[in-house]
């Protein structure tokens, strides 16, 4: 059975291919091939994922969601090591969306707070994972939120926006950019804990 990894690395693949291979698999499978995807193969889904589908803020945190309800996605980057992370989604009182980067070295460069937003550079279609601002509440026993400006956190998150592209109704790719203006050359991929319902996709 041909794996994600080795369609994306086909030329001329194109993103519907990907779309539906990814929705034929169970969960746990999709979940293990979207976090097996190398650098290459992220760059290239970020590549034919351009305007794929209209994305909104409901994509990460559902309408319904409760504040502090928060909405973990498996994420892989394309960093040379600590490569697998977490990045958890929740609603602050106020409903903006909010999160955070669990990760193995957040001891070491911190916890990663953002407030997310519609990219204003593309916003039908990306969402906006912004490091500049961060949130005044999380979860009950989550890290402290600490400003992305200190060191040594600054050298990861300071002056970060990442923007988000849909790939399916679980899966995202995405890429890092300073202050959202200038491409950084840092990509990876998102792909739900639990699987979003509807659509006909296995569960």
């Amino acid at each position: 059975m041909t794996t994600l990894k080795e369609l994306l690395n086909r030329p001329s693949v194109k993103l519907p291919e990907v779309a539906l291979h990814l929705n034929n698999l169970n969960h746990p499978e999709r979940v293990a091939q979207v976090l097996a995807l190398s650098k290459k193969e992220q760059v290239k889904l970020w590549e034919i994922a351009e305007k794929s589908k209209p994305l909104t803020l409901e994509y990460v945190v559902p309408r319904d969601a409760q504040p502090l309800q928060f909405f973990p996605f498996e994420g892989k980057n394309s960093l040379p090591a600590f490569t697998h992370f977490q990045k958890v989604f929740y609603l602050d009182q106020d409903r903006n969306v909010c999160g955070y980067n669990n990760a193995s070295i957040g001891w070491l460069v911190g916890p990663g707070y953002y407030m997310a937003q519609m990219n204003p550079k593309a916003p039908e279609f990306e969402i906006q994972v912004d490091y500049t601002r961060i949130p005044t509440e999380h979860p009950p026993a989550w890290p402290e939120i600490k400003s992305n400006d200190v060191i040594p956190t600054r050298f990861v998150y300071g002056g970060t926006k990442d923007n988000l592209r849909y790939v399916t109704k679980d899966v995202l790719i995405g890429r890092a950019f300073k202050m959202g203006e200038s491409p950084m050359p840092n990509w990876f991929v998102l792909c739900r804990q639990t699987p979003a319902p509807g659509d006909g996709e296995k569960q």
